[in-house]
């Protein structure tokens, strides 16, 4: 092992014990429950965040497409230090609950809820205040039809159907660099409640009304912004009549935490490694073949993932699958995969076959085997720190068991990819940098070819298209996992099986169940 790579381990171990200290310290206290909220989930999954002391209202929190309650935990526990019992429930299909997903699903479960609790005497509705995100504020909106609750705070609202009834006490968040169709949703909502009123009597009457801009803030970043966090705090608490109560000061220490200790990991990976392949007795590779043509490859990129995206829309041969959105995603990057992994895989072969240089000096399998060890620590290990504290990336048993498919449907891609950006160690600074330029942009066709299925109506695949960000820190990943494991190894395979682990496990533990 080198000393670069022994610091870098011995400092991300600091930084995962500090992240874990701070998370802990965030914590309150907190227990898991399972309700029957109605056909649509009939095992909800709900956390609840229990205040010092005895609360002066409760507060139920709605997550987005493809989030999870843990994603809303630290909005939670701000709510939490300010005296309010927090309940964070899984949306069906999301998380922890294995209910089918569907927009009316989501609704049904969300009222189901409210109707549980309130039968089990947790929740009174004049002391209860919704809060929602996305497409759960859009949820927490059209609940003013079925429960008169002392406040709905809604954050960057998903289009809806507008319910009969503006929510009593509304706060809608809106953040300034918003999808346009979100925009438009805050601005007829605002419109039909009128203007700004939020005086003492304005909340006894049931009337009160905000729309808050939130500068330089993103759909997701919103929900992490410290003066709209103060601002949904002080309007609950006057909802809830607690008008002389102080807001607390937001506190993202355990969010910070969070994401201390996920970049404490990422420092232990190369020497994670170089431990695994020095084991495997690989020393020296070689460096593989020349790229083809960056050009060329990006057309047939093209070529290829078109055809399959319009085939998946009328057939997803991964339908069976079972997952909102990436039943469809991947499906067109298995159609895609599959000739251009056969396409260039023989076109590497070739160049093996006329340069004996190049050949390995290792058994063909050792590096698949490192990659499939090391992927698997890797995804381990960053799933069940995301769980503590940023999101549900843990998969249960029945995401597990998709697993195994969705990596063997990323694979063909995964390799194709390789063949076309070439080993790292064979180029030069400019071509290096060149290199992860191409990458990008086979990315970003990838994400392209589906964003515009959904936008000319030939697919439904709403969900891949809004997750373009987790996407780009996902190709990250997986591109500096899969270079360190190429130079380690000298193995194009490797490296593809590392890129389709990460894939998978993202697939099984982000999307809902459809």
């Amino acid at each position: 092992m080198k000393r670069l790579e022994l610091s870098l381990a011995v400092l991300g171990l600091i930084l995962v014990a500090w992240g874990a200290a701070w998370i802990h310290a965030g914590r309150g206290p907190m227990r898991d429950v399972t309700l029957d909220a109605g056909p649509a989930c009939p095992a909800a999954t709900i956390r609840i965040l229990e205040p010092s002391g005895p609360p002066r209202g409760s507060l139920i929190i709605f997550h987005g497409l493809g989030a999870n309650r843990i994603v809303m935990l630290t909005n939670g526990q701000q709510f939490a230090a300010a005296g309010f019992r927090v309940f964070l429930p899984d949306g069906p299909g999301h998380g922890d609950d294995t209910a089918p997903f569907s927009l009316t699903a989501n609704e049904s479960c969300a009222r189901g809820l409210l109707a549980a609790l309130e039968r089990r005497g947790e929740i009174t509705p004049q002391r209860t205040v919704l809060l929602g995100h996305s497409l759960g504020a859009a949820v927490a909106v059209r609940l003013a039809d079925d429960f008169l609750a002392a406040a709905t705070i809604a954050v960057a609202t998903a289009p809806l159907i507008p319910p009969h009834r503006i929510p009593a006490n509304l706060l809608l968040v809106a953040p300034q660099f918003d999808m346009p169709p979100v925009r438009d949703t805050e601005s007829r909502l605002a419109a039909a409640a009128g203007n700004d009123r939020a005086a003492l009597e304005d909340f006894r009457q049931l009337r009160a009304f905000r729309l808050l801009p939130v500068p330089w803030r993103s759909h997701t970043s919103a929900l992490f912004d410290p003066a709209a966090a103060r601002a949904m705090l002080r309007w609950a608490l006057d909802a809830v009549g607690a008008t002389g109560v102080p807001v607390p000061t937001p506190s993202y220490r355990a969010f910070t935490g969070g994401w201390l200790g996920l970049l404490g990991i990422l420092l232990l990976f190369p020497a994670t490694a170089s431990v695994v392949t020095r084991a495997a007795g690989i020393r020296e590779p070689r460096p593989g073949p020349p790229p083809p043509q960056r050009v060329f490859s990006m057309l047939a990129w093209i070529a290829a993932l078109i055809p399959a995206a319009i085939i998946c829309a009328r057939w997803t041969p991964l339908a069976s699958l079972g997952l909102y959105g990436a039943d469809y995603l991947a499906a067109v990057l298995l159609l895609a995969g599959i000739p251009l992994a056969i396409g260039y895989g023989g076109y590497a072969a070739h160049q093996r076959r006329t340069d004996s240089s190049r050949r390995s000096s290792s058994s063909p399998i050792s590096g698949p085997i490192c990659a499939i060890i090391v992927g698997l620590l890797t995804i381990l290990a960053i799933g069940a720190w995301l769980n503590l504290q940023l999101t549900e990336a843990w998969p249960i048993p029945a995401r597990w068991a998709l697993f195994p498919f969705l990596f063997l449907a990323l694979l063909p891609i995964s390799l194709a990819e390789e063949f076309v950006l070439g080993d790292p160690a064979a180029l030069r600074s400019l071509a290096r940098a060149q290199r992860i330029a191409l990458f990008f942009v086979l990315r970003g066709i990838v994400w392209l070819v589906i964003l515009g299925g959904w936008l000319i109506g030939v697919s439904s695949a709403l969900l891949p298209t809004i997750l373009g960000a987790y996407f780009l820190i996902l190709s990250i990943g997986q591109r500096l996992g899969a270079d360190a494991l190429r130079h380690r190894t000298g193995s194009a395979l490797a490296a593809a099986f590392f890129s389709a682990i990460l894939g998978g496990w993202f697939l099984a533990a982000v999307f809902p169940f459809a």
